[in-house]
Parts: C-alpha cells; structure tokens; sequence
C-alpha cells in the first residue's frame, strides 16, 4: 500500500501527517513520460547551460507552483538546502497544486515507486492564497521527501509505515482512512521556512 503524507489545515499552521492508506483510498498519480522533458527549475540566475544541467529532483509541472519555487529556494535558506539536499539523492518529488483538497487534509506526500535506481514521490498541495503558507506547507512535505532520502530501506508503501513508526509519532489528526504519522522534523522545518519567507516578505 502506498504511503501519503498529509498535511491538515490547523490555528496558525499547517500541520503535516504521513499516512498509510489502503490502495483505493490513494488516486494514481500521472508522472511525466520518459520523453518529456524536466517541468520545474528550482532557482533563477546563473548556472551551467539547460543542456549541461543536471535534471531537478524537485519537479512540477504547475506553473505558480514553479514561480513559488524559484522565489522560495531564494527567500529560504532552510528550503534550499531540503532542495539541495534531494537533488543528491535519488528520491524524484513531483509537485502537485490542488484546488480542493480533502476535508482538513491540505498536502501529502504519497510514495509512488521505486525503479531505475531511483525512488518517487508525488506531493500534492492545496492551493492556498498565503504565499507563505504556501511555501511552509510545502517545506514540511520536502522534509518528508528528505526523511526518505535519508533512509534507503524504504523501498515501496510497506517499508515506509515500518520506518516511520521509527523516525516518527503516530498522529490522531487525520480523518481519512489509513494510520497517520508525522515526525517533529517535518513540523519543525515548516515552522522555520514559515519563518524565514515571512520575514523576506
């Protein structure tokens, strides 16, 4: 079973759960054909030629979320370096904006496959009008995403759950089928980018 993180609509934040939920409770995501070429640059300025460059880990094909992007990896040094972080890595996070989300359910990360020595995931945000909650919410999901990175073992839905009754708590606040977790990593780094991008403001 796929494992999702999700992040719930709370007073003054947005709190970020991991869940796992059973396969028909978690949509398929579209991921990019092979062919297509990389949606999402992650910084403006300067940098080797598109040709040279290597491909983003963190991609979108949504293009508010990419001006976001590109302001935030600017505006946050806690979000570039989560940015950084994966682009050394083999996790792929494709980003997602909703307009509608689930009851009180405002992002998850859901964990999609692992293949071609490289691992992905899809973060699907609500679309939210505070630029900086915006970016905080989407902090919290990248630090998930890390939390992944970070942990080889995982490797598909089943060893997600087991690793993150490890790395994190299991959390009451989800109201959608499935067991919710959430670490104070996550929590923290959506805090701090909170933070950071309301003071750049």
């Amino acid at each position: 079973m796929p494992l999702t993180c999700r992040a719930l609509a709370a007073p003054l934040f947005l709190l970020a759960l991991v869940a796992v939920v059973p396969l028909r409770a978690a949509p398929a995501a579209r991921l990019p054909a092979a062919s297509e070429p990389p949606a999402a640059s992650m910084a403006g300025g300067s940098g080797p030629p598109a040709a040279l460059a290597p491909e983003p880990r963190v991609r979108t094909t949504d293009r508010r979320m990419r001006r976001l992007l590109d302001a935030a990896v600017l505006a946050s040094p806690s979000l570039r370096a989560l940015v950084d972080r994966l682009q050394q890595s083999d996790v792929v996070v494709y980003v997602q904006c909703e307009r509608y989300a689930p009851s009180r359910v405002a992002g998850r990360l859901t964990f999609v496959s692992a293949a071609g020595g490289r691992r992905y995931v899809v973060v699907r945000l609500q679309r939210l009008d505070s630029r900086a909650q915006q970016i905080a919410l989407l902090a919290h999901e990248l630090q998930h995403a890390v939390e992944i990175a970070d942990t080889p073992a995982i490797v598909d839905g089943a060893s997600l759950a087991r690793e993150y009754r490890r790395l994190g708590h299991v959390s009451t606040w989800s109201t959608t089928p499935g067991v919710a977790f959430d670490t104070a990593a996550a929590v923290e780094m959506g805090r701090r980018v909170l933070i950071e991008v309301s003071a750049a403001e």
